[in-house]
């Protein structure tokens, strides 16, 4: 049973941290910092830089981040470093302590772990550990699009632990990849990136949405974006037609389609950074291109 005082001091919390770390543009509402229920508990091991288990035998898993994990050339016996150090900051703050966790659309996994924002007492303060965590270089805000909330105020977060240089951030794995250099990302495949880059134009099938970032559309990196997610671009702060000429930052998992892709399945994958960095007038619109099965 959760305990009233505690959850007031959460709730104040997320109003402060939301206030502080808002995006000037209107946000959609998956992208909010709402959260729904919450749920106390006693933290007895942490298991990664993202999963615990309590007391009581429940398992959860931290919304909102991605924690590091061994690259597959990684073949030493010890831990990855970034790994370590993220499933290590996690234990110094939640074993043994008493946690707040708070739901968004999605309450649990297909393997039955709780997915939750997690609030812990350190010296009598409120924190919240995914901001913990993001803000000190110990994670990366990775999102779902059925679990979106806190997103935009995370990938702030981040943003600021990128420019500090901080934790992973200091290492080549985790730098954000340039979109006009795919052969840098073909290596990748299968793993998850940030890619930041000026969008050249945008293409569309009858099934696809396409973010081109040159005229070789066979070989060069592509944001793909399926028909049936088109609703939920339209209601939020990404708006797919208005990005041809905007610099922007995507995140998730590379696969190849011609060249190397992301495909994208909710907003808060794009981040609207602005103007291109280095104009691309001139250019020639890219051809439409056919979707093959997938």
């Amino acid at each position: 049973m959760a305990r009233p005082a505690m959850t007031n001091a959460w709730t104040l919390y997320l109003v402060i941290v939301g206030a502080l770390v808002a995006l000037p543009s209107a946000l959609s509402a998956g992208a909010s910092c709402d959260l729904t229920e919450v749920r106390s508990g006693v933290v007895a091991q942490v298991i990664d830089g993202e999963t615990l288990t309590l007391e009581d035998g429940d398992e959860v898993k931290l919304l909102g981040l991605l924690a590091p994990t061994a690259p597959a050339w990684w073949k030493r016996t010890d831990a990855w470093p970034p790994a370590e150090a993220a499933r290590a900051e996690l234990a110094r703050l939640l074993e043994g302590e008493p946690v707040e966790l708070k739901f968004d659309a999605r309450q649990k996994d297909r393997r039955d772990r709780w997915l939750a924002q997690v609030f812990v007492k350190e010296d009598g303060e409120p924190i919240w550990v995914q901001s913990h965590l993001i803000s000190n270089g110990f994670a990366r805000a990775h999102s779902f699009s059925d679990n979106r909330a806190c997103q935009r105020q995370l990938q702030q977060l981040e943003a600021a632990a990128r420019e500090g240089a901080k934790g992973l951030w200091r290492r080549r794995a985790y730098r954000v990849v340039d979109a006009t250099r795919p052969e840098t990302l073909k290596p990748r495949v299968q793993t998850f990136q940030i890619v930041e880059g000026d969008v050249v134009d945008v293409g569309r099938t009858s099934g696809w949405t396409f973010l081109n970032f040159s005229n070789d559309w066979k070989q060069d990196f592509t944001i793909a974006i399926a028909a049936k997610y088109a609703k939920a671009f339209a209601e939020s702060d990404v708006a797919l037609d208005g990005l041809e000429g905007k610099r922007i930052r995507v995140r998730g998992w590379i696969e190849r389609w011609n060249g190397p892709a992301i495909k994208v399945d909710h907003p808060e994958q794009i981040e609207v950074l602005g103007e291109p960095a280095s104009p691309a007038s001139g250019q020639e619109k890219t051809p439409a291109r056919e979707a093959p099965g997938l």
